[in-house]
């Protein structure tokens, strides 16, 4: 493993973790690891806020009829499970020093890092 891999993989694990991404995207702002790593968590940070909003809605919606509310709101809860699963893969890759991307999205890059 190169010297930026091993110095760095810390913070490459930091960009799963919501929005502690921010600390190696301004400590870490030299290593291409921890770029590439940064990248991969600002996407799932995106695509899981934007998903938070629509179960807002959604559960705002629909709260109003119990059944429904608390049938839909459950089923709108197990996205959830996959983004948690997508979060444990990369901190998988950053800890192994793989630059992998996350599976579905990973290769979608929304800010070039």
């Amino acid at each position: 493993m190169n010297e930026d891999v091993q110095k760095n993989k810390g913070f490459a694990i930091l960009a799963y973790l919501s929005w502690l991404l921010l600390i190696p995207l301004f400590c870490a702002k030299d290593s291409k690891f921890a770029r590439f790593h940064v990248g991969q968590g600002i996407t799932l940070a995106i695509f899981w806020a934007c998903w938070w909003v629509i179960e807002i809605i959604v559960g705002a919606v629909t709260g109003w009829i119990p059944v429904l509310g608390q049938i839909i709101g459950v089923l709108a809860a197990l996205p959830n499970l996959f983004f948690l699963a997508f979060a444990i893969v990369g901190i998988i890759n950053a800890a192994n020093g793989e630059e992998k991307p996350l599976p579905i999205f990973g290769k979608i890059t929304i800010i070039k890092i």
